[in-house]
C-alpha cells in the first residue's frame, strides 16, 4: 500500500467577476501533491494554482495516520483547521493564518488552542472592530471565530487515526506556487 499523507492546501485563483485573487481550504489524502490535482479543481472552480500547503503528521501530541476506512462515530479527538484573519497596524489588508490542532473532548477550549498564537494573542489588543478573529464570526467567549474546519468530515473514504505520542514528527510547510495549471484540467 502507498504511503498516504494527510495534505491541507490552500488553493488561490479567480472566480467570475473577482478582482482580488480568492482563495479555498482543500483536505485531501495522496502519496505526492501532483496525485490530487483533478480533485482540487473539482473542490473549487476558481482553482488557478497552489499558494502553499502542508503534509500534517504530527499536531498537538499525536501522530497522525490515514487509511482507507468509513470513519468510526466518535468525533474526538477531532483534528481540525482554524483559519484565523487578524490585522495590523499600517497595512490596508486582513491577513490570515490557518492553524491546525486536535480537540480533545467537547470540553476542549478553541480560546487557549488560539492563544497560543502569537499573531492572534497581539491581535486581541487591537480595537473590537479590528481584533483577530475566525472569519464566519461564531462567537466563542469573547473571541469572534472564524472557520474551524473538521478535518474528518472532509476525507470521505478515509480515516485519520490520531495516536497520542511523545515523539514528535516533522509537519511539512511548502510556500509559494506549487503549480499554476489547474485551470487547464
Amino acid at each position: 500500500m502507498e504511503n498516504l499523507k494527510l495534505f491541507i492546501v490552500l488553493l488561490g485563483g479567480y472566480n467570475e467577476g473577482d478582482l482580488l485573487e480568492a482563495h479555498n481550504l482543500f483536505i485531501g489524502v495522496g502519496s505526492e501533491l501532483e496525485s490530487m490535482k483533478a480533485q482540487m479543481k473539482q473542490s473549487w472552480p476558481g482553482t488557478t494554482h497552489v499558494d502553499a500547503y502542508m503534509i500534517l503528521n504530527h499536531v498537538d501530541g499525536f501522530d497522525i495516520q490515514i487509511k482507507p476506512g468509513a470513519a468510526a462515530e466518535s468525533e474526538y479527538p477531532m483534528l481540525v483547521v482554524a483559519n484565523i484573519g487578524y490585522y495590523k497596524a499600517g497595512h490596508f489588508t486582513e491577513f490570515h493564518k490557518l492553524m491546525p490542532f486536535v480537540l480533545q473532548d467537547a470540553n476542549d477550549s478553541i480560546n487557549e488552542k488560539l492563544r497560543r498564537d502569537p499573531d492572534f494573542s497581539e491581535g486581541q489588543a487591537l480595537t473590537e472592530a479590528t481584533r483577530s478573529h475566525l472569519d464566519d464570526k461564531h462567537v466563542i467567549d469573547h473571541f469572534d471565530v472564524d472557520d474551524v474546519v473538521n478535518v474528518q468530515k472532509n476525507l470521505p473514504g478515509f480515516v485519520i487515526e490520531l495516536i497520542p505520542s511523545l515523539d514528535k514528527k516533522e509537519n511539512i510547510l511548502k510556500l509559494g506556487y506549487q503549480f499554476t495549471d489547474l485551470k487547464k484540467m
